[in-house]
């Protein structure tokens, strides 16, 4: 059974947060686990004070329980956790129980809402031992099933895996798949250490070519018939921003340097989970897991 853990605490983030992930249970049938990071230093040589920490603890569990009692499913499982730090926190626990997503709601300024810097939900993606959903501000109003699933794909292990997971959705629901793939012209449109040639075809037309061929090859292999796939020329994480405004969900992956598995800030999904108006889903870097690892591999049986 796949597990979902939803990062929450008194803010109208977490309503948005549950919002998506029981929509994203729904389709899944992964169990829900609420966790809730109270600020606590466990360390004994930090003067552990045994009273205060329950008292802690057990505020912790009443917003638990208050939330799941809202949420209406008595099978949601409770983790009250003790640490400095949520990211940290929502790590941990995330690495213990295996889960297959961690989803967050986002502090938000600005029209369709900002992830601002430093928060939750922007730490936790540094290095988030599975994938992350950002919920954008006032999901929870509308919720739905998802009938537009887009997909940002740039070549790369992660965005492979993104692919892979999108198309599972797409056909376990009947949603429109739409693949984006976003060619960034090189400022010198010369290939190394060469020169131009009068008439010969820019090095940028060369580039571009192969990464329409790439796009193309990479929706064929999972088999997305129907899936709309478009090469758009341009900065990736406007293009993305701005065509998320269609989408019910935002499938990307992340690319840098990190632990394998990590999902990495970048420089298009951090962006993303900023700017984009649709929930984005943040896939690591690290090379796909086998279907029977996907949380969407039992989606289609359930639909």
């Amino acid at each position: 059974m796949t597990k979902i853990i939803v990062a929450v605490d008194e803010s109208q983030g977490s309503r948005d947060a549950i919002a998506l992930a029981s929509t994203l249970a729904g389709v899944t049938g992964s169990t829900l686990t609420f966790a809730n990071v109270f600020p606590y230093d466990l360390e004994p040589s930090r003067g552990a004070n045994g009273e205060f920490e329950e008292y802690l603890r057990h505020d912790s569990r009443e917003l638990l329980e208050r939330l799941r009692d809202a949420h209406g499913n008595a099978s949601v499982e409770l983790e009250a956790i003790a640490n400095t730090s949520a990211p940290h926190g929502l790590h941990e626990l995330a690495e213990r129980e295996d889960a297959d997503l961690i989803v967050v709601g986002s502090t938000h300024t600005g029209r369709a809402g900002r992830v601002l810097p430093g928060s939750t939900a922007e730490r936790l993606l540094h290095g988030a031992p599975c994938p992350v959903a950002v919920a954008p501000k006032g999901y929870v109003d509308r919720p739905a099933q998802p009938t537009v699933i887009g997909c940002g794909y740039d070549g790369s292990p992660s965005s492979r895996r993104a692919l892979e997971e999108a198309g599972r959705l797409a056909a376990a629901t009947g949603a429109q798949l739409r693949v984006i793939r976003v060619f960034e012209p090189l400022l010198y449109d010369l290939p190394p250490g060469n020169a131009a040639f009068s008439g010969m075809t820019s090095y940028n037309d060369s580039l571009q070519e192969r990464a329409g061929e790439e796009l193309e090859d990479a929706v064929a292999r999972i088999g997305a018939d129907g899936a709309e796939v478009t090469l758009e020329t341009g900065n990736a994480a406007h293009v993305l921003a701005d065509a998320s405004d269609a989408f019910d969900l935002l499938f990307v992956g992340s690319r840098g340097y990190g632990p394998l598995r990590a999902v990495i800030v970048g420089g298009v999904s951090g962006r993303l989970v900023r700017e984009a108006s649709c929930p984005v889903v943040v896939f690591p870097r690290s090379a796909g897991a086998t279907e029977d690892e996907s949380l969407f591999a039992t989606a289609a049986a359930l639909g």
